[in-house]
């Protein structure tokens, strides 16, 4: 086994597999750019955390179950007259989250609460909260089904350890 193959296994071994999957990589650009072992280490360290990164984005929006991609790049502020694309920015500081206040889209069909509401859970993911998307209906059944197994204080529980809970369509459910 090479002493490369080596650094390989042993990367592997501490769970660093974004900087064993780069390790050849980066040893030529250390090379060709003549890198001190110091700059050389914080590289690879400063690879292994974007990645890392990046896979934690990747799984808490797969957790977060949005319906669809809809992000606040793509949201047409030119038909909306009752909040601006200023209004919406404010709200990416997301200090509503931090200090646990509730934000509530209201309007008729069609306007883009979804829109905004999935679009800002997105930023939210990327800003390392923990989201989660419901539509009211299926969250209400879910609620019911846990009252019924007798586990509703669980599930309550769990769901309360979201930073962003995402409830749509609130406006639809059955009196």
């Amino acid at each position: 086994m090479s002493q490369l193959e080596q650094t390989v296994s042993r990367y592997r071994s501490l769970r660093l597999s974004a900087a064993a999957d780069e390790l050849t990589n980066l040893l030529a650009e250390a090379e060709a750019n003549e890198m001190s072992y110091l700059s050389f280490a914080d590289r690879l360290a400063e690879h292994e955390l974007i990645q890392r990164q990046d896979k934690r984005i990747r799984r808490n929006r797969k957790m977060a179950a949005f319906p669809a991609e809809k992000r606040l790049e793509g949201f047409d502020y030119r038909h909306q007259t009752t909040i601006t694309k200023r209004q919406v920015n404010a709200l990416l500081d997301f200090q509503f989250i931090d200090e646990r206040n509730n934000l509530v889209f209201i309007g008729p069909p069609g306007v883009g609460k979804t829109h905004l509401a999935i679009g800002i859970g997105y930023k939210a993911v990327e800003a390392g909260y923990r989201v989660l998307f419901r539509n009211a209906l299926d969250l209400v059944e879910e609620l019911e089904l846990a009252e019924m197994k007798g586990e509703l204080k669980k599930r309550v529980s769990a769901l309360a350890k979201y930073d962003l809970l995402v409830i749509d369509e609130l406006g639809y459910l059955p009196m």
